[in-house]
């Protein structure tokens, strides 16, 4: 009996040891787990605040897209009234040019009509004392019976002058 006594001994006293281990692993788990929930409790708060600050960070750009939308709206409501300017002011340009026009064709009509009435020889005076443009412009319009009655009446080099310009001249406007 002692024998089986002494046999048994380290058996019980190791099953003693293991129990206690045992007992310790639970004591060290249970303390792991705390620090466990513990990091979990912070982290889930730390993704809650993440969360908040998405949705504040994601309501500020909404209302910066806002902003923008409705300045783009303007910017594209005064381009299209600067367009609408501009076509109007285009429509206003030609027409006015046309009254230039039909100006300029009816002073130049008059001006040319008071030179071939005019006497050859006041009217040769006058041209030759005028710009050569202006002079060639003139007698560009005016009949060839007249033409050649105050070329006539011309000093002959201006007269010569102006004979052989008139023959390359092309008028401004045609």
């Amino acid at each position: 009996m002692k024998l089986l006594l002494f046999l048994l001994l380290p058996f019980i006293l190791f099953a003693e040891v293991n129990k206690t281990k045992l007992i310790n692993c639970y004591e060290i788990f249970e303390q792991r787990r705390a620090s466990l929930e513990f990091l979990i409790d912070k982290i889930s708060e730390e993704k809650q605040a993440f969360i908040a600050l998405k949705d504040a960070n994601m309501n500020l750009i909404k209302k910066r897209e806002e902003k923008l939308n409705k300045k783009e709206a303007q910017i594209q409501q005064t381009l299209q009234k600067i367009e609408n300017l501009k076509k109007q002011n285009e429509a206003l340009l030609k027409k006015y040019q046309k009254i230039l026009q039909e100006i300029k064709k009816t002073t130049n009509s008059k001006l040319i009509q008071s030179y071939a009435k005019m006497r050859a020889g006041n009217a040769a005076k006058i041209l030759q004392e005028m710009d050569i443009n202006h002079s060639l412009n003139i007698l560009y319009q005016l009949s060839p019976k007249t033409l050649s009655k105050i070329l006539s009446k011309m000093d002959s080099t201006k007269a010569a002058i102006l004979s052989e310009k008139l023959q390359h001249f092309i008028p401004k406007g045609k």
